[in-house]
């Protein structure tokens, strides 16, 4: 069954919690250029810019808002301003932040836990969640995609986000995997289950991306799943030298799925993270290899803890001990931790997704 490597790549679709948390941005630098769209975030720690707080001490699912995440921030003046952590998974920029720019905006609207009661910025609202899942969540009080959804409907409903906010609007839902992390598809031991839960998966997905249609978004962005074989958590168990292939497989089949449910959809684009990710970190021989050739590390971590169990930015029992080691020049590295780009790495992936995503956007 031509199927089966990808079912098995899904079945050891095991995704690290390490990945799943984000920060929000220092203040100020959101606003809006002329004839800028509002944007509307959805997802997890790809696309987070806040909305997992943070804690003392640090944990797993707070590190985004402890040095070395924010390293590399620069102010919306073009300041360096480092060592400033925003709750964003990287050293300074997040997909979400690029996006944003092509819409006019100096960056991803402020994150949901950060803005007051009965509010909404100009520019939107960032609802993505580090560790959030599309039908589960790494943890129990992370909200999944409908929950973020229904959060942003309740501010549709009482006039938190206007009418006018929606007349010139773009979501983006970005999911990373977290559905087929630990219990996502283990344990289930036929094929047929397995394809049932991608199905279930994806059709939630469609599912959500209509109701936002619904509310009145105007266009949405849906991401592929990357292909999760190249990330650090599985490259590091051969030092760092090739991707997963039966992990790529998984995702891909997620994919396949994804695209025959949003296929007949008007108003909404398959961002291809996949193919962009590849094209960098797993490219076939004579493409993307310029791209490629940027960084000096493509499959390893930038910022790497000490222990295969730990993660970037740990600290030991005195906050001087540091778990964890980080390279010296970010841009040469893909990756900045076990399972997220730098931000030299996420500008790589979206300057080639540009040019498609500026004329759907502006495609009236």
């Amino acid at each position: 069954m031509k199927l089966l490597p990808a079912v098995l790549g899904l079945v050891l679709l095991v995704l690290n919690p390490n990945g799943v948390e984000a920060r929000p941005a220092p203040t100020g630098g959101h606003e809006k250029k002329p004839s800028s769209a509002t944007f509307f975030v959805f997802g997890d720690d790809f696309a987070d810019n806040g909305n997992l707080p943070p804690t003392d001490p640090v944990t797993q699912m707070s590190r985004q808002w402890a040095y070395p995440y924010g390293s590399n921030y620069v102010d919306a003046d073009g300041f360096p301003r480092p060592n400033t952590p925003s709750g964003r998974f990287s050293n300074y920029k997040i997909q979400s932040d690029f996006i944003a720019t092509m819409l006019g905006l100096e960056e991803a609207p402020p994150a949901h836990a950060l803005t007051a009661k009965k509010t909404c910025d100009p520019s939107g609202m960032t609802f993505a969640t580090g560790g959030a899942g599309v039908l589960q969540s790494t943890s129990h009080e992370v909200p999944v995609l409908a929950k973020q959804v229904d959060t942003f409907r309740k501010m549709v409903k009482d006039g938190t986000i206007t009418e006018k906010q929606l007349s010139h609007s773009v979501a983006l839902v970005a999911f990373s995997g977290n559905d087929y992390a630990g219990t996502g598809v283990i344990g289930l031991s036929s094929p047929n289950d397995i394809n049932a839960y991608i199905g279930k998966v994806t059709k939630e997905i469609a599912a959500n991306v209509d109701q936002l249609l619904k509310l009145g978004v105007t266009k949405v962005l849906v991401n592929y799943l990357h292909p999760i074989g190249c990330t650090p958590s599985y490259t590091r168990t051969n030092n760092y030298t090739t991707c997963d292939i039966f992990e790529n497989l998984g995702a891909s089949l997620h994919n396949d799925n994804l695209k025959q449910v949003m296929t007949s959809k008007k108003n909404v684009y398959i961002v291809d993270v996949y193919t962009a990710f590849t094209n960098i970190v797993d490219h076939v021989a004579g493409k993307g290899s310029e791209l490629s050739k940027q960084f000096k590390r493509k499959l390893s971590p930038c910022c790497e803890s000490l222990d295969s169990d730990g993660y970037c930015g740990q600290q030991g029992e005195s906050s001087a001990e540091l778990l964890y080691t980080v390279c010296d020049n970010s841009n040469r590295f893909f990756y900045w931790d076990d399972m997220h780009p730098t931000h030299a790495g996420w500008e790589a992936v979206m300057k080639q997704l540009e040019k498609p995503l500026r004329e759907f956007v502006n495609q009236a």
